[in-house]
């Protein structure tokens, strides 16, 4: 078995996660950066320093490809049978991150049963069968600057929700491109969409698709922390691009994001109109608590329900 670990980046400085995994990298494993094009030259000149570190090396395109295009370029560029996917906005958090995931492959022969009542899969004694292993995201342990209050704390609110025993009832659902295992041949014979161009929603297609062809998930406790923390303004114009992309998707896509199913109920009721017209009227209101320094989680919820149903 031979691991390929791969970072997409595009203008953000990774080399200090580079570093964290290198040491952690197996003997016959590598590691490689996929840089789409970036444009800062001081960070192009960080991340470069990594080459010089046994095991590692970066892979650029002669033009960017964009979030789906960059992970599939990187798939097909390694030579691992297993492919650790890592978002370059990480950290490390425990010593053992990689040989946790190696020990649950070693494990694939366990009796044990990873029960599902939800829209996942049963797995009873034949752990041999998954060959996508998801470990999970964790947070700082406070927020790092007052502007990127409104993400912080909509991630810790997450990160509270999405327990173990939550994950792996919802395998599907619960799948992140953030931090996840995959077996090369598997992931090639399905590939992240490259239709998506805009931001949001590649790791539910993917999950889906997973779903779909009946390849389970196994979700495990090996988290790593999530440092990419937006400012207010940023965060909710990447929410509303997310929302966008997941407006124009299929209606079986949309049944798995609870923004979309609340948006359907709605509509049953005869109530999404409504709902549009309250938010154009306390839009500006809404608008000015969420880029505020004390965020309410519960009117970014309104929010992004009010947004979703006036592009609908």
């Amino acid at each position: 078995m031979k691991l390929s670990v791969l970072v997409p980046t595009f203008n953000y400085d990774c080399s200090r996660l580079v570093r964290q995994l290198q040491q952690q990298l197996p003997q016959d494993g590598e590691l490689i950066v996929g840089d789409d094009c970036s444009t800062d030259v001081d960070i192009i000149c960080k991340n470069n320093e990594i080459t010089s570190l046994t095991g590692c090396r970066i892979f650029r395109p002669d033009h960017n490809l964009g979030r789906a295009a960059i992970r599939n370029a990187l798939a097909r560029e390694a030579k691992g049978d297993w492919l650790l996917f890592i978002d370059a906005d990480a950290e490390v958090c425990s010593p053992s991150f990689i040989k946790n995931y190696l020990d649950a492959i070693d494990h694939c022969s366990a009796s044990d049963s990873i029960a599902d009542n939800g829209d996942g899969i049963m797995v009873n004694g034949q752990w041999s069968m998954v060959n996508v292993i998801c470990g999970g995201t964790g947070n700082l342990p406070q927020c790092p600057r007052p502007e990127a209050r409104l993400r912080y704390d909509y991630e810790v609110a997450a990160e509270k929700r999405l327990t173990l025993e939550h994950r792996r009832r919802f395998a599907y659902a619960q799948f992140t491109t953030f931090n996840f295992l995959i077996l090369r041949n598997t992931f090639l014979s399905i590939c992240f969409d490259e239709h998506l161009h805009e931001y949001g929603h590649e790791d539910t297609l993917f999950g889906l698709e997973l779903k779909r062809r009946g390849i389970p998930i196994l979700h495990i406790e090996n988290k790593l922390t999530h440092l990419g923390l937006e400012d207010a303004d940023v965060y909710l114009e990447k929410t509303e691009t997310a929302l966008r992309s997941l407006a124009s998707m299929d209606y079986e896509l949309q049944q798995n994001a609870r923004i979309s199913v609340l948006a359907l109920r709605l509509k049953r009721w005869h109530l999404l109109g409504f709902a549009r017209t309250l938010f154009i009227i306390f839009k500006p209101l809404l608008r000015a608590n969420l880029l505020g320094r004390h965020p309410r989680q519960m009117l970014f919820s309104l929010y992004k329900l009010g947004y979703y149903a006036s592009i609908r």
